[in-house]
């Protein structure tokens, strides 16, 4: 082949792909033909179907990527030796270090089994870059989202291919036409906003006017459940569904319409608004439902959330004081009790216990509501009053529950007339009424009284 007709081929690979960059460097002593070539090229991997990018419980379709670049060297010098002639790298933003190996490799597997290397190094080095360029935009798809699945590892690989796609949205938004669901109006893409849906397989558009004059009103109105897709079907968040408290947090919490999107359409001041009564709306009704969840800071007023329905200390992130919970004085350590906040009804506890007729998913919804920790140490408790309940009721028993404050009272001497230890009630043993303090022995006397005559009953020394 002469060295015209080598130029000749750079031509049609430039006519091929016209993002590639390539030349030759010529080096006379090596013969007639270039000893080294040059280049790169700018390919977007082409996908035949969407792809679905996923990253814990998020998801997402995917139908357009990002430019990828190849970086390609190839000596004549090495020529047939493949692994030698051909030199490449993949700059890629999402592409890992071990996929890029194992592209290049299946690539270079390629050339070997397809080129004939027994034909002149000019006359094969067309085919081994044609088939390089071919592998890489048609056929690595497969390889990098088997299934149509793309599993990512980290929040932050799953927000690079929300942002490819959102590139890819607006460039093709800016060839097209969209009608504005409230107006109506068909306008160019690049005057029109595409809303961030709950639902990724439908997209809804807003022309700029609509979408500013909406949600400002929607906000100047405190109608906060309607700052989302005017198109979308609304559907309020049922907290008793839930069988996980972050969940339940992390669902509440979340903004039908992100915050950094609106900053894009409204005033700042008014995002601000939204911000503060979103996040007060939610955590009012998180603490309706969930009482162990949020409580006001005693510093400033702001809401406080738990993280950890299980843990006591709570810190504001507004002006950061760190109080108890339960007490809501300044946090005191673990180790220095104080009293509950909250208390859960018997009904709630009872279901909990009773295995037979609350289910696994029951129990589980009832965890996310009140915290399993919590639950356990209601249950413990319940269980501990039952069995001292039992205790009281058997027959020579020697304790009593004091009627006012329900702490259990043993008698190891004297007579029926008892005296709580802290709360000073006068009470009767026998039957557990309150006497009166001015003159207590009276219930013992009256004729009328179950205990008449009894005020000594049990006493050592008095057994007949």
């Amino acid at each position: 082949m002469a060295l015209t007709q080598f130029e000749n081929d750079l031509e049609i690979l430039r006519d091929m792909y016209p993002e590639l960059e390539m030349k030759s460097v010529k080096v006379e002593e090596e013969g007639e033909f270039p000893q080294r070539i040059n280049g790169k090229l700018l390919f977007k991997i082409s996908l035949l179907a969407d792809v679905n990018i996923e990253f814990d419980e998020q998801h997402m379709l995917l139908s357009n990527l990002s430019n990828e670049c190849v970086e390609f060297t190839i000596y004549s010098c090495h020529y047939p030796d493949i692994r030698r002639c051909v030199v490449m790298d993949i700059k890629s933003l999402w592409i890992s270090t071990d996929e890029k190996k194992m592209l290049i490799d299946k690539a270079l597997r390629l050339v070997e089994e397809t080129v004939d290397m027994s034909i002149e190094f000019a006359d094969s080095f067309t085919s081994i870059l044609i088939l390089i360029f071919g592998f890489l935009i048609d056929d690595t798809a497969i390889l990098l989202f088997p299934n149509g699945i793309r599993k990512c590892l980290t929040q932050d690989q799953y927000d690079l291919f929300k942002q490819i796609g959102e590139e890819a949205t607006l460039q093709k938004m800016s060839r097209s036409n969209y009608h504005c669901c409230i107006c109506m109006e068909m306008e160019k893409g690049v005057r029109m906003i595409k809303l961030p849906c709950e639902n990724a397989n439908v997209e809804h558009y807003l022309c700029r006017g609509c979408a500013k004059s909406y949600f400002t009103a929607m906000i100047q109105e405190n109608r906060i459940s309607s700052v989302r897709c005017p198109q979308c079907e609304y559907k309020e968040l049922k907290l008793e569904d839930f069988k996980s408290y972050k969940k339940m947090l992390k669902a509440l919490f979340t903004p039908l319409i992100p915050v950094s999107f609106l900053k894009e359409v409204i005033d700042t001041e008014l995002c601000e608004r939204y911000e503060k009564m979103f996040y007060n709306q939610a955590a009012t009704r998180l603490s309706k439902y969930c009482p162990y969840a949020c409580v006001t800071c005693r510093r400033c007023d702001s809401w406080c959330t738990k993280e950890d329905l299980h843990d006591a200390m709570i810190q504001c992130q507004k002006c950061h004081f760190v109080f108890c919970f339960d007490c809501l004085h300044a946090w005191h350590g673990y180790n220095n009790k104080c009293g509950k906040k909250v208390s859960l009804s018997t009904d709630i506890i009872e279901e909990y216990l009773d295995d037979t007729v609350t289910s696994y998913e029951r129990k589980r919804k009832l965890e996310a509501k009140y915290g399993r920790r919590v639950l356990e140490l209601e249950v413990n408790d319940y269980l501990a009053e039952k069995m001292l309940d039992l205790a009281i009721k058997k027959e020579g028993s020697n304790l009593q529950r004091c009627p006012k404050c329900k702490v259990v009272v043993e008698r190891s001497e004297g007579c029926n007339k008892m005296k709580c230890e802290v709360c000073g009630m006068l009470f009767c043993f026998i039957c557990g009424v309150l006497l009166y303090p001015e003159d207590p022995y009276e219930h013992f006397r009256e004729a009328y009284s179950g205990c008449y005559g009894r005020l000594f009953e049990g006493m050592p020394g008095t057994e007949t």
